[in-house]
């Protein structure tokens, strides 16, 4: 299998390598390639091994001579192996990673013989068992410097003199790489690294065959939609061209030079000079010499095409069909007014009755179907014709959900309607009635006033200017209008201003008093603390200890802890939160995680449960997702202390849950909680701890940790092999949806869709499955059932499912480390904190992770959406 995508990374490279060395050694009969594959330059078929290296127990092998051998085949050294094409070494062992294995082999020397051959984990690097052999195969489709600059120099001629500085800079450390004077691995090092980065420029020079040179002239060549392969291959050649006038431009590339595919012309020749059979949607079919051109009989012309009626379309079916009758057809009508078109074929002589669920008729069979569909077409090996409404009558009738049809507001002068309530932050409530435009005596000219009504008949009109002034009644009850001209609203706005300034106060005051209060002082850790820290399966950073380290001593200490833990999405806030739960509970204290979703209410309690799972510890998840059953008893063990840990949504902030003995609070994502929330919790025991998570604090906590109210830890550190996340942001298309998925499934990944509108999430999935028919696609949102919504989200952890449609609720700390690509939809809607959070749901592996920020070009954008 080859890959078409433009950004190749290394295991793709050496697969497509290896397929090609499999193909030249008879081992492969069937060879599935993309237009890329074929048009770019690739390692020739001698520079094929003409006999694979085969590592074997017992066979005496220096291991210099095999690190020789390897940096020969362009394969790449590294500190550890992790990819296809790359080798490490340590002292008598050598892992390599060949392009045609599916694990990496770690190979162990005793002296000059090969003691024992083992597959292991790239992931965590554990053996996983032994090997028979292993084969080595070219993992590089650029070998050329290694055969000598010298010849690279032959071939530029004279222009080698004259390379713009940037090709005389590669040349120079092509030489350099291949000098002699140089350790086998630093050299080769270099030289692998600088022809990656050269690869895009010297590909005619370095590799100057195709695809097509390791294919026999009688090779049979299959294309699948010759006009879809032309249109990629156009693609190709203006993105190629493109590049070039750009590098030309800038002095890069002298104008004379080589292009990184095989040209026009010697495609088209190379199609045509073999055996050539096409899969096609065509409209007319060749014939005769057309057909024999090809190199084709007319049996070999499996192509699909529309299907041909007369002019008089549907007052010649008759006509028609007996035409595909003659040819023993299988034929199917499919129209929405199904009865009159069986009535024709009554009269025509060819009675048939209209069907529901038909069966594929026999050849020269007829069969009529109620509803139609988009589009018909004839032909293929079954020699079915399948006739629509679109050929009979030339229309077809759409059917498209009716949340496609809706109309996205832009401000509240389109979101307003007569009736709606509205605030005026100076007068009070009142209903909006007619926008309406009035002459301006003073100023000689019409403006256009909102029609405000309050209570007692009056009425007052607000130009447009003065928009800032209103906004939409967002309360749950329906309130009385204001009175104009009365100190009512005045009074109102007064009582705000003081329910504001007495929860301030009484923050402040729950502070205070916490920091006074004698607290609970745990204890030191626990053998079982150790054992359950050594079972963290990564290494932690400096950062992620040192907020550990500082979370317990808060523990220790004799006043309750109130610590807020700032570190980015997947640096490691969640084993924080753990290790200070273990604490807690070997202390004989319960432990509350608050959470905002249920989502990720229930993937931490997977999280904890694993952790925990080897301690008598009892973990319980308290969130609509649990059966009423069970919640009952969820409440029942914390009163009586018999569940230790619980973790839960907004569930947990009900006055029926209480707590045995509470010692410690973990609020997750505590920028999604409210105020009020948060301190109903930890007003629940006011000598409680409380460990505080968050990427986005919230201006407020943030403050509050600044002003040193709160003591915070900020993890800064990147776990290892952590890579930035590649974000784009672009105007919305279907090809760029469908481009980004496809190379995230290409790679063996997963991707989140996020389209933040439930009632259109289903129309916008459908779409995606016309753009993405291969895929495997799930929707999610938060309006699902329980049951439902579980199971779509544990699908697509467990790799069921290649998409997730969803909305923002897998914004906060869910962890799908085979999802590294998110596209977000109308992405200049949702706020800065949720695009941030969204991004961070990919990028949680040492995979390079993908965001694409979505914007409609029809619709304006704001001059704030602009800026996040």
């Amino acid at each position: 299998l080859a890959y078409e995508r433009s950004e190749l990374v290394a295991d793709e490279t050496a697969a497509r390598v290896a397929a090609l060395a499999a193909w030249r050694a008879g081992t492969a009969r069937i060879l599935v390639a993309s237009v890329q594959a074929l048009l770019q330059h690739t390692i020739a078929p001698d520079d094929l091994p003409a006999d694979v290296g085969r590592l074997r127990i017992g066979a005496r092998l220096r291991p210099e001579t095999l690190l020789r051998e390897l940096l020969g085949l362009g394969y790449v050294p590294a500190a550890e192996v992790a990819g296809r094409g790359e080798f490490a070494r340590r002292g008598g062992i050598v892992d390599v990673f060949p392009p045609s294995a599916e694990l990496p082999v770690r190979i162990e020397f005793f002296g000059d013989e090969i003691d024992s051959l083992r597959a292991f984990d790239p992931t965590d690097q554990r053996t996983v068992g032994p090997v028979d052999e292993a084969v080595l195969l070219p993992a590089s489709e650029f070998l050329a410097p290694h055969r000598g600059v010298a010849a690279l120099r032959d071939s530029l001629g004279r222009g080698a003199a004259k390379l713009p500085d940037r090709l005389a800079a590669d040349l120079a450390r092509f030489e350099g790489a291949a000098g002699p004077d140089e350790s086998v691995v630093e050299g080769a090092a270099a030289r692998a690294l600088t022809v990656g980065d050269a690869a895009e420029v010297w590909a005619a020079h370095l590799a100057p065959s195709t695809g097509f040179d390791h294919l026999d002239p009688a090779t049979l060549l299959v294309l699948d939609e010759p006009g879809d392969i032309a249109e990629a291959a156009d693609f190709l050649w203006r993105q190629a061209d493109e590049r070039r006038a750009e590098l030309v431009e800038s002095g890069d590339l002298p104008k004379d030079w080589p292009s990184t595919y095989l040209g026009p012309r010697d495609w088209k020749a190379r199609l045509v000079a073999g055996r050539t059979l096409e899969l096609t949607w065509e409209s007319e079919v060749p014939e005769g010499a057309a057909i024999a051109a090809r190199g084709l009989s007319s049996g070999d012309l499996f192509g699909w095409r529309e299907p041909q009626l007369p002019v008089t379309r549907a007052a010649g079916i008759a006509a028609a069909v007996e035409r595909w009758q003659a040819d023993d057809a299988r034929i199917v009508l499919a129209s929405d007014q199904a009865t009159r078109l069986a009535e024709l074929l009554d009269e025509a002589g060819h009675p048939v009755a209209v069907v529901h669920a038909p069966e594929a008729p026999p050849p020269g069979g007829i069969a009529v179907v109620e509803r139609s569909l988009n589009g018909g077409f004839g032909g293929g090996p079954d020699g079915l014709v399948f006739v629509t409404d679109r050929e009979l009558f030339g229309t077809v009738r759409v059917r498209r959900p009716k949340a496609m049809r809706r109309v996205v507001p832009r401000d509240i002068l389109e979101r307003l309607t007569p009736g709606d309530l509205v605030v005026h932050i100076d007068h009070g409530v009142a209903r909006y009635e007619q926008m309406l435009r009035r002459g301006n005596q003073a100023e000689g000219e019409d403006r256009d006033y909102l029609e405000l009504s309050f209570a007692g008949a009056d009425k007052i009109f607000v130009p447009v200017e003065q928009i800032t002034r209103i906004s939409r009644y967002s309360g749950a009850e329906h309130p009385q209008l204001s009175k104009l001209g009365g100190t009512e609203w005045l009074k109102t706005k007064q009582r705000v201003r003081k329910a504001v300034a007495d929860l301030a106060e009484e923050l402040l005051a729950l502070y205070a008093a916490r920091a006074n209060a004698p607290g609970h002082a745990f204890a030191a850790d626990t053998p079982w603390q150790a054992e359950m820290e050594a079972s963290f399966p990564y290494e932690e950073t400096p950062d992620q200890l040192r907020a550990v380290i500082e979370v317990k001593l808060d523990m220790e200490a004799g006043r309750p802890m109130d610590r807020l833990v700032v570190g980015d999405v997947g640096y490691g806030k969640t084993e924080v939160a753990l290790r200070a739960a273990f604490k807690a509970i070997q202390d004989g204290k319960q432990v509350a995680v608050l959470v905002p979703t249920t989502v990720l209410a229930a993937q931490h309690h997977q999280t904890f449960g694993q952790r925990f799972a080897a301690f008598p510890l009892k973990v319980r998840l308290l969130s609509r997702f649990v059966p009423q059953r069970e919640q009952a008893a969820t409440i029942d063990g914390l009163a009586d202390g018999s569940v230790d840990l619980v973790i839960g949504t907004h569930r947990l902030l009900s006055k029926d849950v209480r707590f045995r003995d509470l010692g410690l609070v973990v609020v997750d994502e505590e920028q999604r909680f409210g105020v009020a929330a948060k301190e109903r919790l930890k007003q629940l025991r006011r000598e409680v701890d409380v460990l505080t998570l968050s990427a986005t604090p919230i201006p407020r906590t943030l403050n509050l940790a600044l002003a040193g109210v709160r003591d915070m830890s900020v993890i800064e550190t990147p776990p290892e092999d952590r890579l930035p996340i590649q974000t784009r942001v672009a105007e919305a298309s279907a090809g760029l949806v469908r481009d980004a998925i496809l190379r995230e499934l290409d790679r063996g990944g997963q991707v989140f869709y996020v389209h933040n509108r439930v009632e259109t999430i289903e129309a916008q999935a459908e779409q995606l499955r016309d753009l993405l028919p291969d895929a495997r696609l799930v929707v999610g949102h938060g309006q699902m059932a329980e049951g439902h919504l579980e199971s779509v989200m544990l699908r697509f952890a467990a790799g069921q499912a290649d998409v997730l449609v969803c909305t923002t609720i897998i914004e906060s700390g869910l962890d799908i480390p085979n999802a590294n690509t998110i596209v977000i939809d109308r992405a200049d809607t949702l706020g800065l904190a949720q695009l941030y959070q969204l991004r961070g749901r990919v990028g949680r592996s040492s995979r390079r992770a993908y965001a694409y920020l979505l914007y409609r070009r029809r619709e304006r954008m704001s001059e704030e959406a602009r800026k996040r």
